[in-house]
């Protein structure tokens, strides 16, 4: 029969929270040689409250809505014929638009602007453009122009001619187009 040291030997009471309790020296005295239990420290989220980021959110898809509203407006309709635009008149306003038609016979130059009509379906809308028009720019070229209405007048600030050779106009039953030798 073996005999043990009473130190060495297990007791009943021994379990695994007493054991580390030992070890870390909490039967000497209250509080010596245990560190202070960590803080709790609650981390704030990275856009604040549940509030703020449903907030943000909410700004993030209607940024993007107006965007893709607007992008697919502009982008549905190129640009109105002389009858659409003049029909149209009241409803568009001042807002800048493009407006397709043929140049007509009337064009005037003094200085920097240049006043002529264009026609499409046999209606006819005076323009006044302020910029100096394209080289190819002459009556009886089909043209697309950037601008407003000012009362009865488009305001054009934007000239485009398209001037490939194999370009076809919408067919205009009604147009004269002259051709130049």
């Amino acid at each position: 029969m073996a005999v043990t040291d009473s130190a060495d030997a297990p007791t009943a009471s021994s379990s695994p929270a007493a054991a580390s309790a030992e070890a870390s020296g909490a039967g000497a005295s209250p509080g010596a040689g245990v560190p202070p239990a960590p803080r709790l420290v609650r981390r704030r989220a990275l856009l604040g409250s549940r509030r703020r980021q449903v907030i943000a959110a909410a700004v993030v898809a209607a940024a993007i809505a107006f965007v893709v509203v607007e992008g697919l407006g502009n982008a549905t309709e190129y640009y109105k014929t002389v009858p659409q635009a003049v029909a149209d008149r009241s409803s568009l306003g001042t807002r800048h638009f493009r407006i397709m038609g043929t140049v007509d016979d009337d064009v005037r130059q003094v200085g920097n602007t240049t006043t002529f009509s264009i026609t499409y379906e046999r209606v006819t809308a005076q323009v006044v453009d302020t910029k100096e028009p394209p080289q190819l720019f002459k009556p009886g070229v089909p043209v697309v122009l950037e601008g407003s209405w000012a009362g009865n007048v488009f305001q054009s600030d934007l000239i485009m001619i398209k001037h490939t050779s194999n370009y076809t106009p919408p067919t205009d039953p009604y147009a004269t187009t002259q051709t130049s030798k």
